[in-house]
C-alpha cells in the first residue's frame, strides 16, 4: 500500500500537476461565469436545471419512497468519470474538456436557479457541499487524468520517436489514482449525498 501511495505521489509531482492546476483554475471560473450568465439569463437556467433533473430521474437513481440509492448514485458518477478518463485516449481534441464544461456550467446554472427561485445561495451551498467535498476533488481529478492522458497520446503520435512505454505508464499511474483515490471519495459522497445532504438542505428550505 506505501508503494501505491508513493508513486501516487511522485506522479502528482511530475507534468500532471500542471493538468491538475489548469482543470481546477478552469472549473472554477467556469462555475462563476455560468452563474453569472444564469443570472440575467433565468430562461437558459430553468431550461437547463430542468433537463439535468429530468435526466436524473431517468437514471433511476431513487428509491420508490423518493429516497436516493447510495449505491446506485456511486455507479453511476464511477461509470462517469471513467468515461471522462477514457476520452482522453482520442488524440489532439481533448474532449475531457466537454465534461469539464458540462459539469462547471450546471453547477453554475443550479445556482443562478435557486436564486431566481426565491432560495439563497446559502441553501444552494446546504445542498452541494456536504457531499461536493467528496465529489467535486474526484471531479477534478478525473478530468485532469482524462486531459493528461489526451496529452500524452497526442505527444506520443507527434514525437518521431515511440513513446508506447510513456503513454502505458499513464494509463497505470490514472488506473492508480481511480482505485485509490476517485473511488473512495465517489463512495463517501454517495454516502453523504444520499443520507446527510438532505437532512442538512431541510433546514434551509
Amino acid at each position: 500500500m506505501k508503494r501505491q501511495y508513493a508513486a501516487l505521489r511522485q506522479f502528482y509531482s511530475s507534468d500532471f500537476r500542471h493538468d491538475l492546476i489548469m482543470t481546477t483554475v478552469a472549473f472554477g471560473a467556469l462555475v462563476l461565469i455560468s452563474f453569472f450568465a444564469g443570472f440575467f439569463m433565468p430562461d437558459l437556467a430553468n431550461n437547463m436545471v430542468e433537463q439535468f433533473i429530468q435526466q436524473l430521474a431517468d437514471l433511476g437513481v431513487q428509491e420508490a419512497d423518493g429516497s436516493i440509492s447510495a449505491m446506485m448514485l456511486f455507479a453511476n458518477n464511477m461509470r462517469a468519470m471513467i468515461v471522462s478518463i477514457c476520452y482522453g485516449f482520442i488524440p489532439f481534441i481533448r474532449l475531457p474538456a466537454l465534461s469539464l464544461g458540462l459539469n462547471s456550467v450546471l453547477l453554475g446554472l443550479f445556482a443562478a436557479y435557486y436564486v431566481h427561485n426565491g432560495f439563497s445561495l446559502l441553501a444552494y451551498l446546504a445542498g452541494i457541499l456536504p457531499h461536493g467535498i467528496f465529489e467535486l476533488p474526484a471531479l477534478v481529478i478525473s478530468l485532469s487524468c482524462g486531459l493528461y492522458l489526451c496529452r500524452c497520446i497526442t505527444e506520443s503520435i507527434r514525437s518521431k520517436e515511440k513513446k508506447n512505454n510513456i503513454v502505458g505508464e499513464t494509463v497505470k499511474q490514472i488506473m492508480r489514482v481511480i482505485a485509490f483515490q476517485v473511488a473512495p471519495l465517489l463512495l463517501a459522497a454517495a454516502f453523504v449525498e444520499a443520507y446527510i445532504t438532505p437532512r442538512i438542505l431541510n433546514l434551509f428550505l
